[in-house]
């Protein structure tokens, strides 16, 4: 890197160098690069210098820091934003197939665990399991949202593959499918993140995320599913189109 001969800040100048290095498998992904030190004496550039080109990495997506832990590589090039543009039931089971669950646990929840239970004991009137999940794109190693899905327990069957990680993501969606629905109620709203939600998506704590609440109806308007997320605010995208009537 010769500042001398480049216009650019010297911190662009490093942000490139480093992103090539990223791209071209020079630092491979789940790898950490060096550390700011390191980096300082390579490039020959100050801390704020060094700390400015790794935010840009950051923010494209390249990589993910924490503090103790160093940057780590999390993608060679820069990921697609996750984008929800729904309609209707069968355009929000249609987001689905660009992303996959990664269920950490599933467990049988009494009315007073958390509100979601309690709505499930409440107003289902039935046993309550929760699934607890990882959101990820299907070509991006990051997490993009926490999904905690309380389901109504209808039958022992339904309990046993909620209860085992190899089945409880198929169950859900068989739970929800579109037919079987006659409503889904949503709610949004932005939140700051706790520290425990913000280690399993590996950013820090009190990050913006986007928060969505869905309360899933079958055709007999008995509640179903609730289903809660938090999704990356750097990740995710919400559209909708109004239309006069």
């Amino acid at each position: 890197m010769d500042p001398s001969r480049n216009s650019e800040p010297i911190y662009r100048q490093m942000f490139n160098e480093l992103a090539q290095g990223i791209g071209s498998g020079r630092y491979a992904v789940g790898a950490a690069l060096p550390t700011e030190r390191e980096l300082c004496e390579s490039f020959g550039v100050s801390r704020h210098t060094a700390r400015e080109a790794l935010r840009h990495l950051e923010q494209r997506g390249l990589i993910s820091r924490r503090q103790g832990s160093g940057s780590t590589v999390i993608a060679r090039t820069p990921p697609v934003r996750y984008e929800q543009s729904i309609q209707s039931i069968d355009d929000l089971m249609q987001q689905g197939s660009a992303s996959r669950l990664q269920v950490l646990d599933a467990q049988e929840l009494d009315a007073d665990a958390d509100q979601y239970a309690s709505q499930i004991a409440l107003v289902a009137r039935k046993p309550c399991i929760r699934v607890r999940s990882i959101r990820v794109l299907r070509h991006d190693v990051r997490p993009l949202a926490l999904v905690n899905v309380y389901v109504a327990v209808r039958s022992k069957t339904q309990a046993r593959r909620l209860l085992s990680l190899e089945t409880a993501a198929q169950e859900i969606v068989a739970t929800v499918d579109p037919p079987k629905l006659d409503r889904v109620e949503q709610a949004f709203s932005a939140v700051a993140l706790d520290a425990t939600v913000a280690r399993l998506l590996h950013v820090r704590p009190g990050d913006p995320a986007f928060q969505t609440i869905r309360h899933y109806y079958d055709a007999g308007g008995r509640l179903v599913v609730v289903a809660h997320s938090l999704y990356q605010s750097q990740l995710f995208t919400y559209t909708s189109t109004l239309r006069r009537q």
